[in-house]
């Protein structure tokens, strides 16, 4: 049973890191502009030094730590 519970954790987690990114992403995001990976970066890092919450600064930092790692 506690697999389960840690699952749904892992789904709700990455839930609200994909919805913490998208909305980064829509905040700095021009019709017709990309971005790097770089920039999303650093817009998350501006995010969590700017944010009140320390919920919220852990949450930027783990998916600065997941971009990253896709970078190398």
């Amino acid at each position: 049973m506690d697999g389960g519970y840690v699952q749904q954790d892992d789904s709700e987690d990455a839930e609200a890191m994909y919805a913490l990114l998208g909305d980064v992403i829509t905040q700095i995001l021009k019709p017709g502009e990309t971005l790097s990976l770089q920039e999303i970066i650093g817009a998350l890092y501006r995010t969590g030094l700017r944010a009140d919450s320390p919920e919220m600064q852990q949450a930027c930092e783990k998916v600065i730590r997941l971009l990253a790692r896709k970078m190398n």
